[in-house]
């Protein structure tokens, strides 16, 4: 095996051993700090791969793929950190890549978001791997979780685009198809839904869907209660969230893309949403997963 090859495993399986026993709140880098995780004890698992900046000369540009970038979704994603440590006292466990997306794609399989080169390799793996590390701390004291992985979009309709590795299409299909056990393995809520196959329409589109639980605290969301069937375009899901909530991982989750406008472009925006997201997370993991988030009761 090369001595480089050599050296960037064994300063990869240094970081994830370092980030398993790591304490809640305290965090770990990887390589070069390109890739940060907050260790957290909620059963609850954040990551933001596309609101990087920084651009490491030793890492090529990428000549092919997506290069947008999500912005604010970086501070986004501390902004919901924060929220959940003044709601809770504790925190979830956040992973960041704080590269730009020109460099990498941490929301790509490896060939297209690193394109080859060993050392944006590493970044990915060092990125995909603390999500890992941080499912199996959730899965060891909570038993199962959940995770959502944070993005940004431009689109015409400012609305949280909810992403359950459905199409659109498949969205509008009639209750009785959105309950077949084999469309539910398809989406990333599979872990606990299939429990309940006849209930899974109402988790993407009735009232205590996340989207309808979002809308209720004013932040317009698709598929919900009040659009359950998304407009076009639509981002449905990417790599991460069908990754991390397969089966054997013990997660369920989904794939937030939000608008800018109240939500990513002012620290009071981010600092609302984060409040919001937090609660309503807290009452849709207490009743679709049993798992209960410890609030604060709200000062007055």
């Amino acid at each position: 095996m090369p001595r480089f090859l050599c050296v960037c495993l064994l300063a990869g399986s240094i970081v994830l051993r370092a980030a398993e026993t790591e304490e809640s709140g305290k965090t770990t880098f990887g390589r070069n700090q390109y890739v940060e995780y907050i260790a957290g004890s909620l059963p609850f698992v954040l990551s933001a791969p596309h609101g990087g900046r920084d651009k490491p000369d030793e890492l090529p540009d990428r000549e092919q793929g997506t290069f947008a970038f999500d912005t604010n979704t970086q501070e986004l994603a501390r902004a919901i950190d924060d929220a959940c440590v003044a709601r809770t006292g504790q925190h979830p466990h956040v992973v960041i890549c704080r590269v730009t997306r020109r460099k990498v794609d941490c929301n790509r399989e490896i060939v297209e978001g690193a394109a080859g080169n060993p050392l944006t390799e590493r970044t990915w793996k060092d990125f995909q791997g603390f999500i890992r590390t941080a499912q199996k701390a959730v899965v060891a004291k909570h038993g199962k979780g959940f995770y959502i992985d944070l993005h940004g979009h431009g689109h015409a309709d400012a609305r949280l685009e909810l992403g359950y590795a459905h199409d659109r299409d498949e969205l509008g299909l009639p209750d009785a198809e959105l309950a077949r056990p084999e469309f539910i393995k398809k989406g990333t809520l599979r872990c606990f839904a299939l429990e309940n196959p006849s209930a899974y329409p109402a988790l993407l589109h009735g009232p205590q869907s996340f989207g309808a639980l979002m809308e209720k605290a004013g932040f317009p969301s698709t598929p919900s209660l009040g659009k359950p069937v998304p407009g076009e375009p639509y981002f449905n899901g990417g790599y991460n969230v069908r990754t991390h909530t397969a089966p054997g991982t013990g997660f369920a989750g989904l794939q937030i893309e939000s608008h800018s406008k109240g939500v990513r472009d002012t620290d009071a925006s981010r600092r609302k949403f984060a409040a919001a997201l937090v609660d309503q997370l807290a009452t849709y993991l207490e009743a679709q997963m049993g798992l209960k988030l410890p609030l604060k009761p709200k000062a007055r």
